[in-house]
């Protein structure tokens, strides 16, 4: 049986514009993520992207149930990685810009949406329908939290209406990495983010 970073690797090679790395992410990015997301909140915690279920082990590691994660992976040999290697998480197969539309919309608050999608290559539009279904998902204090490798925001915040900040910087990890969250323009921005 192939592991995850192989079908990882193997999908990359395939379609490099959906897979944005190489490798997936390491496991001191993964920690600093997870470590990032406010565990006493109530509600599930939503990963976007979730690839080989790198991130997944760092929510794991730092104390998140398995029943509070919900993956949502668009691949089918991700998502079929997940549901063997993860086998107390909901694993969701599709695409991300359904969010608003599938199930995780009848979940209720959620806690956290962390996300390795490489979003900053999305359209705008593309961008804005799946940040802002997960922020209303979230509700008042609830954080987006995206990795990125791009050294400034990954998303338009004007452009989409979002205050955010940079909460954390991983120079260890296969590409050095930082986490952005967001949350809506109207939130105060002096709650800033989970750091």
């Amino acid at each position: 049986m192939a592991t995850g970073a192989t079908v990882f690797f193997g999908l990359w090679l395939q379609k490099p514009l959906h897979i944005a790395a190489a490798n997936p992410s390491g496991p001191r990015l993964a920690d600093a993520l997870a470590h990032c997301v406010a565990l006493d909140r109530p509600g599930a915690v939503l990963e976007l992207g979730a690839g080989t279920g790198s991130l997944t082990r760092g929510l794991v590691r730092a104390g998140c149930p398995s029943d509070r994660i919900i993956a949502v992976e668009r691949e089918p040999r991700l998502a079929a990685v997940l549901r063997r290697d993860f086998p107390g998480i909901r694993v969701i197969q599709g695409d991300a810009t359904r969010i608003g539309e599938s199930f995780v919309a009848r979940e209720g608050p959620l806690a956290a949406v962390v996300s390795s999608l490489p979003i900053k290559w999305f359209p705008l539009e593309t961008q804005r329908v799946i940040v802002q279904p997960c922020l209303d998902l979230l509700g008042p204090g609830g954080r987006f939290l995206q990795i990125t490798n791009a050294f400034s925001s990954p998303l338009p915040m004007e452009r989409l209406g979002l205050s955010g900040r940079e909460v954390c910087r991983v120079w260890l990890n296969v590409l050095p990495a930082q986490i952005w969250a967001y949350w809506g323009k109207t939130e105060l921005s002096s709650a800033g983010g989970q750091s």
